[in-house]
């Protein structure tokens, strides 16, 4: 960033209805939020290894302004459950074209955008669009005080050994210095679930209508013209704990390509404005492109806005009572009656897995767990061949489960992240598609797997269609 950027960054920020629209997204005069976290340059130029800082003060969200930071908010709120949905653009070979033209990719973004909004609206969910970089976020709330709430609650189902991990504090560590109240955990994991059913609705209206591939995670479809892109309905945040997911606020500046040189591509990058993180609300895509790149119009625009996160009680509890007539809901109920294995008899169950049996490409996901068990695509892949030969989901998660708190090699802080939920997410999620068919199997081939980039031994000898027809039997001698 140049030096001229990063005044206009500070001057941005200096500005009184910027900053009270950012105050208000963090819960007003007295912050509702449990903690705060600036992410930028400035840090990264001053020796930080990761360029964040977090707080638990709120006032020392006026420093991090006056550093030209990136403003996130923590989604554990102490008042409310936030519903934060982030839809995003993906390319798995590129942030190049992203960045470079982001009025073509924000187009291609259009059809879903538009059916994310019309399905809110007609749940009666007001909500803040905020845009960002590479997508949007939907953001509402659910009080505490609230029935619905209660409501919420009995859909939740955190892990008991989640729900432990919650109870404990740690003074090094500022995202968990108070225990985490059983009500917004329970609300977390039943907002987690709510905003899986409205992806599966939304993925099944965009079929014909979006020009990319939808998709939950950034799991790769095939290879299009400018790579193996897609758009994603991306709520992995509910794979992990509360305590440890934050958002950018509303009007916060947005310099990730300014941090991340090497993936955009240094030219590009440098070329390229701050962006402003605005609401949509009703302007074009294009209008509010105009705004996001000028700072200074960016400001202006925070005058007729407002930063509070709207209370949508109402609409939720309509989500929640469609939702529990839902397949998907049968599903559900169907995935939590089921324990994993006791690690004490892992040895004997999911590590007797004969991997030479599987497709290699499936077992390559667990012979290079750490990369693989992490993989959307590699997972994905994974959930598919185990549904088809007969494994619960439950115990496809208690496998990926074994792997994370055992193997050695992780990057990931298991200590911070919690194993079982992140395991239990992953089956779910992919296993809850086919079970319902959301997920149509079309990409489920061999030769789709190739266009992915994800074919670790060209004729092996098996062929994924074998196993698409397997699950495809099994769901029709179902229904009859």
């Amino acid at each position: 960033m140049s030096d001229q950027q990063f005044e206009a960054v500070r001057e941005y920020y200096r500005n009184r209805d910027v900053r009270r629209r950012i105050e208000e997204f963090c819960g007003g005069d007295k912050f509702s939020c449990e903690y705060i976290v600036g992410f930028g340059e400035f840090l990264a130029r001053n020796g930080y290894r990761r360029p964040l800082r977090l707080s638990n003060h709120q006032e020392d969200l006026s420093g991090m302004m006056d550093q030209g930071l990136d403003v996130f908010r923590a989604v554990w709120d102490k008042k409310a459950t936030l519903a934060v949905w982030d839809v995003e653009y993906f390319n798995l070979d590129t942030w190049h074209g992203l960045y470079h033209n982001q009025l073509l990719h924000f187009k291609l973004m259009e059809p879903v955008y538009l059916a994310i909004e019309e399905l809110l609206e007609e749940y009666g969910i007001p909500h803040i669009n905020d845009s960002t970089s590479s997508g949007y976020h939907f953001i509402s709330l659910i009080p505490y005080s609230s029935t619905v709430h209660r409501k919420l609650e009995r859909i939740g189902f955190p892990e008991k050994s989640l729900l432990n991990k919650d109870s404990q504090t740690h003074r090094e560590d500022n995202k968990r210095l108070r225990k985490l109240p059983l009500r917004a955990a329970r609300g977390y994991s039943a907002i987690g679930r709510l905003h899986e059913f409205l992806s599966h609705l939304v993925i099944r209206r965009t079929r014909k209508s979006s020009p990319l591939p939808v998709t939950i995670s950034d799991a790769a479809v095939g290879r299009m013209a400018r790579g193996r892109e897609g758009m994603s309905l991306d709520i992995t945040q509910y794979a992990d704990p509360l305590y440890m997911r934050d958002i950018r606020t509303t009007f916060s500046t947005h310099q990730k390509h300014k941090v991340y040189l090497g993936k955009v591509g240094r030219a590009t990058g440098r070329r390229m404005p701050v962006y402003a993180t605005l609401p949509r609300n009703n302007l074009s895509f294009q209008k509010l492109f105009d705004l996001r790149k000028d700072l200074k119009k960016a400001a202006a625009y925070a005058k007729k806005c407002s930063g509070i996160i709207p209370d949508a009680s109402t609409g939720w509890e309509k989500v929640i009572d469609d939702y529990r007539k839902s397949s998907l809901f049968s599903f559900h109920r169907d995935f939590d009656r089921v324990d994993h294995e006791p690690p004490e008899r892992w040895k004997n169950t999911y590590w007797r897995l004969d991997l030479d049996a599987l497709p290699p490409c499936a077992a390559n996901s667990i012979r290079n767990h750490t990369w693989g068990l992490l993989n959307p695509t590699s997972l994905q892949n994974l959930c598919r061949v185990l549904f088809a030969i007969g494994w619960h989901p439950k115990h496809i998660a208690g496998l990926i489960r074994s792997y994370y708190e055992t193997r050695p090699g992780w990057k990931t802080d298991w200590e911070k992240y919690h194993a079982e939920t992140r395991a239990n997410f992953w089956s779910r999620i992919y296993c809850g598609m086919i079970a319902t068919g959301t997920d149509t199997l079309s990409d489920f081939r061999c030769v789709s797997h190739q266009e992915k980039g994800y074919c670790v031994h060209p004729y092996c000898g098996f062929n994924l269609g074998d196993y698409r027809r397997k699950i495809q039997d099994k769901l029709a001698a179902k229904k009859n």
